[in-house]
């Protein structure tokens, strides 16, 4: 039988075990993104803890630490833990931290299910913000590994990296809903850092935009609301 049609099937059986008999060991992680720290999860976290959930906010070095490093240590840490399944929040580059950790748990039968995912803004085609360092050399060193996989050229790693299958997705998106995003440096709309149409990977279970800047999109209630109606759910609305 195919990996894909076995954690198809297992995301149906844990899927009845979570909602119906609430004893599999599950947990909901938060990553939060480039150069931030954790606690800018921090309101989600208490949002989803208030609803019953397990979670973890889980902190990594994502300025001057490769992307790739950091995957490995996310597959590494759910692995210690024993669970059965785990869900994730990202906002931002988080996003791009669980897709790349999918290179090692995609093969690793014994990795737990993921169950739900929910995009806060993600890079998935790549920042816009990025393209805008391409040329400046000067800057390379100050900001890091991750911005320059952060390009939105077809052929950056953010392109390249593995897309979830076999689990619940939803990407909330952020815009001004006018010709001119929150960044003039950025041509057409945006979040302040990403354009609307470079969050998505086209499998996404649902979407939902709001009139909301990069950052204002973790903190904000209705934005909150939103990811915790999806993580319970599978569906913003």
């Amino acid at each position: 039988m195919p990996n894909n049609m076995k954690r198809l099937i297992l995301l149906i059986l844990f899927t009845s075990i979570i909602c119906y008999c609430g004893f599999a060991q599950y947990k909901v992680f938060l990553l939060h993104g480039y150069a931030n720290p954790k606690s800018i999860m921090r309101k989600i976290d208490k949002d989803l803890k208030k609803e019953g959930f397990n979670t973890e906010n889980y902190a990594y070095p994502g300025l001057y630490t490769d992307l790739d490093t950091i995957a490995q240590k996310l597959y590494l840490d759910i692995i210690k833990e024993n669970l059965d399944s785990v869900s994730f929040v990202t906002h931002s580059m988080g996003g791009l931290v669980v897709r790349a950790m999918l290179k090692y748990s995609d093969t690793d039968t014994a990795f737990p299910l993921i169950y739900r995912i929910v995009m806060i803004s993600p890079p998935n085609q790549g920042a816009d913000i990025a393209d805008f360092f391409k040329s400046k050399n000067m800057f390379h060193k100050l900001l890091g590994p991750n911005v320059k996989k952060m390009e939105t050229d077809s052929t950056s790693y953010a392109n390249q990296l593995p897309i979830p299958c076999n689990t619940e997705m939803g990407i909330i998106i952020g815009k001004r809903g006018k010709k001119k995003g929150y960044n003039l440096l950025i041509e057409g709309d945006n979040d302040g850092l990403i354009k609307p149409e470079h969050t998505l990977l086209g499998n996404e279970t649902d979407t939902i935009s709001l009139e909301l800047d990069h950052l204002a999109l973790v903190f904000r209630k209705k934005s909150r609301t939103k990811v915790i109606k999806f993580v319970k759910t599978g569906h913003f609305r």
